[in-house]
């Protein structure tokens, strides 16, 4: 398998809806004997957040779109050193409600293994180092930050 064939197809941080579809299409090739499909998704309740969470605000600092395809970059040439998946990653921002996906990440390879060891280490990373706050509001009216 060709190293050119490694690459990051989509690593962007956007205010608008993520077409889960769409990263599945991006990543799409015909030796992709395996898609790996991250969807992190906005839930109710959160241990950072006391009480029935109704909806969040993700902000992020003003480098997070610059930044984040190289923490994918540099994730996926850890996590995929034979170069054989290739990826898209989408991290939302803005005002989300429970079931949104607010994080997706899609990595195809030929085989099982290299597509889940890309994605698992790559939704790690990002989580890690992309400036990126949540602001969750519960039921009661309150709202807890996390992530800061």
């Amino acid at each position: 398998m060709s190293a050119s064939l490694a690459r990051v197809v989509l690593a962007q941080v956007t205010d608008a809806t993520i077409d889960v579809g769409r990263l599945l299409a991006l990543v799409e090739r015909p030796d992709a004997g395996a898609i790996s499909l991250f969807v992190g998704r906005v839930r109710d309740h959160d241990p950072q957040a006391p009480g029935e969470v109704v909806g969040l605000d993700y902000t992020c600092h003003p480098s997070a779109s610059a930044l984040m395809p190289g923490i994918v970059a540099e994730a996926l040439a850890e996590a995929d050193p034979t170069g054989v998946v290739r990826v898209a990653a989408s991290h939302r921002i803005g005002r989300l409600a429970v079931g949104d996906a607010a994080f997706v990440v899609a990595a195809a390879a030929p085989h099982r293994r290299e597509a889940f060891a890309a994605s698992e280490l790559l939704v790690e990373r990002v989580k890690q180092k992309l400036p990126v706050w949540k602001q969750q509001f519960t039921a009661d009216g309150a709202y807890h930050w996390s992530n800061l």
